[in-house]
């Protein structure tokens, strides 16, 4: 019993972890979907490639609105229990400054990108332009929340109550990432791409109703959509892979003689291979309408096995 109990109780644990990673990573995701696709409408002239575009724009401000939100709960919530943090927080020398100057600007790019879809309809270079830079805006994102993670956990092992650095925030970012850094950005990239895809399958079967394209659209979006969570969630799973292999190298002992890390990895496989599955189905069908059900509970499977995943390298972490 306690062999299934403590992955589960680590599970829970990382579950809001898992739902902020998955809403935050989407929202960065989302717009650069939305421009490959409105780039292969104009290339290949399909009308339903645009429709596409411009009903995951729409999602990616959303989500981008639920993630400000999510962020700005999480802020309030943290500052009110540590009171130090709030100097990390309005301390003009933080780096916590460029999160909110890369955020500013995405939220602006795509608020310009979005809204301007009718008005530049015959201007389709300079508006693929406008979500070019609200896609960098998200990746930059990425980086500058990475970098400003890694530099108040060093502050934070040095002290029990860490300091915000002396130097002006925007020093931290001059440097070049190192590897570790760049790996961890590729693998948030890897997932952004895989999640936008996933909620927006989601999406596109919560507007069935109100935005009704025809039959026609949905046996080609969805499979779309499909497509792009499909082979993003392959390419994750080869990349944890291969960062458990570089952690563990041929000793897969660490891994099989601790039951909690086995289960937690394997389950998370197994919701993984679920999600691949519905989406196969979801490629190969006729009428890919018919597996909305797959696609409405897709999005929570692959929250549960971000969890899972998360909880197993916990655990594999702390018992190394």
């Amino acid at each position: 019993m306690n062999t299934l109990m403590e992955p589960l109780i680590l599970t829970t644990q990382m579950l809001p972890k898992a739902i902020g990673d998955f809403i935050a990573l989407s929202a960065i995701g989302a717009p650069i979907l939305t421009v490959i696709l409105e780039i292969v409408a104009k290339a290949r002239k399909k009308i339903f490639y645009d429709k596409l575009a411009q009903q995951i724009s729409s999602l990616s401000l959303i989500l981008y609105f639920l993630f400000l939100v999510l962020a700005g709960g999480a802020g309030a919530y943290f500052t009110q229990k540590f009171d130090w943090l709030l100097d990390w927080m309005i301390n003009p020398a933080s780096p916590f400054m460029m999160v909110y100057i890369t955020m500013a600007f995405t939220l602006l790019t795509l608020l310009s990108y979005k809204l301007s879809w009718k008005s530049m309809k015959k201007k389709k270079p300079q508006h693929i332009l406008l979500g070019v830079f609200a896609s960098l805006g998200g990746l930059a994102t990425i980086h500058v929340v990475t970098v400003t993670m890694n530099i108040f956990f060093m502050q934070q092992a040095a002290a029990p109550i860490p300091l915000v650095p002396e130097s002006l925030f925007i020093a931290h970012f001059t440097n070049i990432p190192g590897m570790a850094e760049l790996s961890l950005a590729g693998l948030y990239l890897v997932m952004s791409m895989s999640f936008a895809a996933t909620i927006g399958g989601l999406y596109l079967v919560l507007r069935r109703n109100k935005d009704d394209f025809g039959r026609d659209y949905y046996k080609f979006s969805l499979p779309v959509l499909a497509k792009w969570a499909l082979f993003p969630t392959i390419l994750q799973l080869a990349l944890v892979t291969g960062i458990v292999y570089y952690l563990c190298g041929l000793d897969t002992g660490l891994i099989v003689s601790n039951n909690t890390t086995l289960i937690s990895f394997g389950t998370s496989a197994v919701l993984i291979f679920l999600c691949c599955a519905i989406w196969v189905v979801t490629l190969k069908s006729a009428t890919p309408m018919r597996h909305k059900i797959g696609l409405a509970i897709a999005p929570l499977l692959i929250v549960l096995s971000h969890a899972t995943v998360m909880a197993g390298a916990m655990n594999l972490y702390i018992t190394m």
